[in-house]
């Protein structure tokens, strides 16, 4: 494939001292010059040593360690010498190289590389047997009934001693807001922006990648999901950040590359405290044939649009290539597993399931927030990791903190999950998909699922617009499903008043984040509900969420909110001006409700609160697009 060097920022620096007193057992060299360089499809955190770089070194046992990368069309060459020895390497052009020099004594030592030569992650380390690793091993569209015995006897043999989550589910059914919720630690709702999307975590929202950097560790990221990148911050506190560039026959990397570039980071990452993560695409389709004899498949897309059904034929073709695929990927990860040095800390896990063709013909990912969708496997060994089976509830917003928490890493600011060795998060568990067009939101409370299925609303502002994406639409709607009687979902019952009213808070809590500004609320009432103000602040109608029909009137200083039923809730939030609190004018209904206290919704009635908590992390979704579209990443 070919390469071609680039680079984001740049800084100069001179010498870089390295004190034993402190003896730490990884520092970076140089840097105040530390800058990413894209090299084809590797980024990495490094220097690009401009004529003869020095460092120090006060005392012995220490060993020189960088991953050398040479531009596409020149060979490269670096050379570290010193008073008593030096050493060279030659670089292919567009190849790559981990270094390793150990120093031999105390003294000043120089680096010399060739123009052009980038030194990635240069550091001095004292290599130790115990040095920690954490691994997050994430395989893309892995449903939780495909791990057992029969299809992964390896996983299930490689976590024996650890600690397996029969009852995980994802907080997002498709990858972006999944693994963006994942690795903030955050409702997937607080990092989407106004219109629906989520392609990118937002500026000023930090990542369990840079909590562990700021301890000291290293960072590794091999991704086969080419939608998990740098530029759009997914990348952000690693120090190599790689899609493998051998592609399998459909476009993405297979789990036998993933694994092979991550076997070679580990190697070079001996002795060092270290995190990697690792996303494998084989279970998502299109499916590669890895044992022979599969059949050629047409597209999914028009199963996944409900355009039409699939045959019974058609179901058992691809029920039997995912289940071929996932015998694939544990042949590739049982060997990987069992090579990690013992004290590594390793996790297993999925962002999202897959449908094939339940709950009235529905496949794939992302349009729809059933158990088939976000049911995934959960499983965590190493040091500090209980041994047995969990059996109750759990979410992937508690993942990134049990990882930091078996590391010693404090949680950054704004992570709302908990560890799951300390009983796990007690914030809801919700889900929310915007895929079908309208927004999907599931709300889970121990075996009880309050399933909800907004209609597509007229478009009331740029904002508010939605395409449906299904020819034939799941029904809107509300839906209570009990999964102790009925596991599946197949039997929504009637979800009444109370427990419709537990819903309306959990959900005034969360989507009312997504548009900065006056939310307008009614829960619990049957039949037409009407909702009338007035506010000398002009307000836009940025979204509204409701599963009928609505109308909205603005005439002067009047707004008038009216829906065909307000039951179980519905919302129209109104972005716009400063904080404002609007006069009740003669006859209306609504009570007005302190924005900076949690919603309470203990009555069937109508709510007005202002909520400014979501302006700076949309401010900064904002920024974060605004880049990638500079990048040509997004239109």
């Amino acid at each position: 494939m070919r390469s071609t060097l680039g680079r984001i920022g740049f800084g100069i620096g001179a010498a870089c001292a390295f004190g034993v007193g402190c003896n730490p057992a990884r520092v970076p060299l140089w840097p105040d010059q530390a800058t990413v360089y894209h090299v084809g499809t590797r980024w990495q955190r490094g220097v690009a040593p401009s004529g003869r770089q020095r460092f120090e070194a006060k005392g012995s046992g220490y060993v020189f360690r960088a991953c050398a990368l040479a531009p596409a069309t020149l060979a490269g060459e670096v050379r570290l010498e010193g008073a008593l020895g030096s050493q060279t390497w030659r670089l292919a052009p567009g190849g790559a190289d981990d270094l390793e020099w150990t120093v031999p004594s105390a003294g000043t030592y120089s680096v010399i590389a060739s123009p052009g030569v980038v030194l990635g992650e240069p550091r001095l380390v004292r290599p130790r047997r115990t040095a920690p690793l954490i691994v997050l091993a994430l395989a893309d569209t892995f449903r939780a009934d495909h791990l057992n015995e029969t299809l992964t006897p390896r996983l299930v043999r490689e976590f024996r001693d650890g600690e397996r989550f029969t009852d995980a589910e994802s907080n997002a059914p498709w990858t972006l807001p999944s693994v963006a919720s994942i690795f903030t630690s955050r409702p997937t709702i607080e990092l989407t922006s106004m219109d629906g999307g989520l392609v990118a975590i937002p500026v000023g929202v930090p990542s369990w990648a840079e909590a562990l950097r700021d301890r000291g560790f290293s960072g590794g990221a091999f991704v086969a999901n080419f939608t998990v990148t740098v530029p759009n911050d997914f990348g952000k506190g690693f120090d190599a950040f790689v899609v493998p560039v051998r592609y399998g026959p459909e476009g993405a990397p297979l789990a036998e590359q993933v694994i092979g570039q991550a076997r070679s980071w580990v190697h070079a990452h001996r002795g060092e405290p270290g995190f990697l993560y690792l996303h494998f695409m084989d279970q998502h389709e299109p499916y590669h044939d890895h044992e022979g004899g599969m059949p050629p498949m047409a597209p999914i897309v028009p199963l996944a649009s409900r355009a039409r059904e699939a045959s019974p034929e058609e179901t058992r073709q691809r029920l039997d290539a995912y289940a071929a695929t996932v015998r694939y990927l544990d042949r590739q990860l049982g060997p990987f597993f069992a090579e990690l040095p013992r004290q590594a800390v390793v996790a297993f896990t999925s962002d999202h399931g897959e449908a094939f063709g339940e709950h009235g013909g529905c496949w794939g990912h992302g349009m729809n927030l059933y158990r088939e969708a976000l049911h995934v496997p959960l499983l965590l060994r190493g040091p500090g990791v209980h041994s047995g089976v969990e059996r109750k509830p759990v979410q992937l917003l508690d993942l990134v903190p049990t990882l930091l928490d078996l590391a010693g890493c404090p949680p950054p600011p704004g992570m709302v999950g908990r560890s799951l060795r300390h009983g796990g998060s007690p914030e809801p568990e919700v889900a929310v998909t915007f895929g079908a067009g309208p927004l999907r939101w599931r709300w889970r409370e121990g075996a009880r699922v309050v399933l909800v299925h907004t209609l597509p609303q007229p478009g009331l502002s740029p904002e508010s617009e939605v395409k449906m994406q299904e020819v034939r639409p799941l029904p809107a709607g509300a839906f209570l499903f009990d999964l102790t009687r009925d596991p599946g979902e197949e039997q929504p019952g009637d979800l009444g008043a109370p427990a419709a009213l537990a819903a309306a808070e959990v959900f005034a809590a969360g989507v009312g984040k997504l548009v900065p500004g006056l939310q307008v609320m009614a829960a619990g009432e049957r039949g037409p509900t009407v909702v009338a103000f007035q506010t000398p602040s002009p307000l836009r109608v940025a979204k509204v969420f409701s599963v009928t029909g609505t109308r909205i009137t603005v005439t002067g200083e009047r707004v008038e909110v009216r829906w065909e039923s307000a039951f179980p809730f519905a919302l129209a939030a109104f972005a716009g001006g400063a904080s404002l609190r609007p006069a009740r004018p003669e006859g209306a209904t609504w009570e007005w409700v302190d924005g900076s206290q949690p919603i309470r919704v203990r009555a069937p009635g109508s709510f007005l609160w202002w909520d400014a908590r979501a302006a700076a992390l949309q401010r900064g979704y904002e920024e974060t697009l605004a880049r990638l579209r500079s990048l040509g990443y997004v239109q």
